[in-house]
């Protein structure tokens, strides 16, 4: 669902930017043919580019991330039993509704539009056919007060007495254009895009556009066979005449005037400046998303990791001779201590503050003199071990941690994160606490791990032996 959204919100800066660019450097322009297909294609780019990476040269210079890598153990999953009756679940989660409701929306303008096309075909079965000179679109004289519009092939004319001979052949020199240049199709597709992205406002505002460019372009074709003044003139008489079925092609719209103003610039030249302009500021964009891409997965591993279990085993030190002293050299900071990691629980859990607490297991002199010389691996070719294996791991923790009855009063739920290094004799020190939740729970969780002090045989690397670090996620529910 994250995704998801991340990647609709791409989409929409990338379409907001290829808009303005439009409204303030092609808009009224008379490259009309250009215009027309930066408005088809803008929204496919829009869509496209956010899933696009370019190899960009400096991604391979990005500063690691500062985490210590570890190895994570198996979450445990502490269950307390509250004594009230549990809620009820909802229905449906936000997000389910959600998309409930984008469905239902599209759903209602797809149907919309079937009516509209339904509706057309009615009308064609009803209206009469008129003898043409050509032969690329049938004309049909409509009944009634429906205006003249254009619909893939046919040509609707409604009632035009007001007008004179001239006039009339210009309306349907007008309409015979759209059903030329294929109008109805671009129509159609920016109606079945707003039913798809109809949360989006700059799609309406986009198919508003193209519908302008459509009428300058056919008044551009009469303009071939009268004079300006002349058109205008018509234009100015129908200007109050409104459309009644959305997607045909109608000669008589509200931007009227400016078709008026576009009938200004019939045979200036067209600017090539302008329309080269476009390619830098779509090559910006696929630079700036594929940079934010890179930037991106770095903040994720350190800030909203999908899993503890991703952040700390994709960390980049799983060498398996490479301590932590050594990887410091290397550009990874072991006081960091994954602190970064911390994430928030949900609105009913207490507040989270990440902090590193001072080991509370108290090791030996040998012990400090060898943590002093060596620091803990994250691998090695002998992993230490519980006596028993994990699974005696497992029940001895189950047997071992308890809910603390405050907690499970004040409804407190969630994660706790601990880390801790086995160390060449097996004990347990640098118990430290990464992710807090509660004080109790944070105490139990911390209880439990010392709990397990002398019940570990020791790491090897090259049958030595060798400190090095865990961590162990602990989840307290209660249901």
């Amino acid at each position: 669902m994250e995704t998801m959204l991340n990647y609709l919100l791409q989409s929409a800066i990338a379409l907001l930017v290829l808009y303005l660019f439009y409204r303030l450097v092609l808009h009224n322009q008379p490259g009309l043919l250009f215009n027309r297909l930066y408005l088809l294609l803008t929204p496919v780019l829009a869509l496209t580019i956010p899933l696009l990476e370019l190899p960009l040269p400096f991604q391979a210079v990005l500063p690691s991330t500062d985490v210590i890598p570890a190895i994570q153990l198996q979450e445990i999953q502490v269950t307390g039993y509250n004594s009230t009756a549990p809620a009820t679940a909802p229905l449906f989660t936000t997000g389910q509704w959600l998309l409930i409701l984008y469905g239902v929306i599209g759903l209602v303008l797809l149907f919309r539009l079937g009516m509209q096309v339904i509706r057309i075909r009615t009308l064609a079965s009803a209206a009469k056919p008129l003898q043409s000179s050509g032969t690329e679109a049938t004309v049909l004289q409509t009944e009634g007060q429906f205006p003249s519009f254009a619909f893939l092939h046919y040509v609707f004319l409604g009632d035009m007495k007001h007008l004179s001979a001239q006039e009339q052949q210009q309306i349907l020199s007008h309409e015979m254009a759209h059903v030329r240049l294929r109008h109805t199709y671009d129509v159609l597709y920016y109606e079945i895009l707003t039913a798809l992205l109809w949360f989006n406002p700059l799609v309406w505002l986009m198919k508003e556009e193209l519908r302008n460019v459509h009428e300058f372009q056919a008044d551009a074709e009469v303009l071939a066979n009268c004079q300006p003044q002349e058109y205008s003139s018509l234009l100015a008489k129908e200007a109050l005449y409104m459309a009644g079925i959305p997607v045909g092609s109608y000669f008589q719209k509200p931007q009227v005037f400016r078709r008026l103003r576009m009938l200004q610039l019939h045979g200036k030249p067209v600017s090539k400046a302008r329309l080269l302009l476009s390619l830098p500021v779509i090559l910006i964009l696929l630079v700036a998303f594929s940079s934010s891409k890179v930037s991106a997965d770095v903040t994720t591993l350190v800030e909203e990791p999908a899993s503890l279990t991703e952040l700390l085993v994709m960390a980049p030190a799983r060498k398996a001779s490479t301590p932590i002293g050594e990887q410091k050299r290397e550009g990874i900071e072991p006081a960091a201590a994954t602190a970064n990691a911390a994430t928030t629980e949900p609105a009913k859990t207490v507040k989270n503050e990440v902090k590193l607490a001072e080991p509370t297991a108290t090791p030996n002199i040998a012990t400090e003199n060898a943590s002093s010389t060596e620091k803990p691996y994250t691998y090695v070719e002998q992993m230490p071990e519980f006596k028993g294996g994990e699974s005696e791991m497992m029940k001895f923790m189950a047997r071992q941690v308890r809910y603390p009855k405050s907690a499970q009063d004040a409804g407190v739920e969630g994660l706790v994160v601990l880390s801790f290094v086995v160390d060449k004799t097996g004990g347990l020190n640098e118990i430290t606490l990464l992710k807090s939740l509660h004080e109790d729970l944070d105490k139990e969780a911390i209880r439990v791990v010392e709990a397990m002090q002398g019940q570990w045989d020791p790491g090897k690397q090259n049958g030595k032996a060798v400190p090095v670090r865990y961590t162990l996620p602990v989840r307290f529910a209660i249901k």
